[in-house]
């Protein structure tokens, strides 16, 4: 059985090529298949992927 967690914590998840702050998540996110376009640095889009509040990075 899976006791979701509240969310209590906000982060800011970055663009994987540049750094720039994108958007903002909270620990009980869960995310795949999510493509934004980055907005500040390089215009580069990627797709936002959250698994138990956490950013994958591949």
């Amino acid at each position: 059985m899976h006791i979701p967690i509240p969310p209590t914590e906000r982060k800011w998840l970055r663009c994987p090529y540049c750094g720039a702050k994108t958007i903002i998540y909270d620990n009980s996110a869960e995310c795949h298949g999510v493509h934004i376009k980055c907005t500040r640095g390089c215009k580069r889009e990627f797709e936002v992927k959250i698994e138990d509040g956490k950013p994958v990075v591949h």
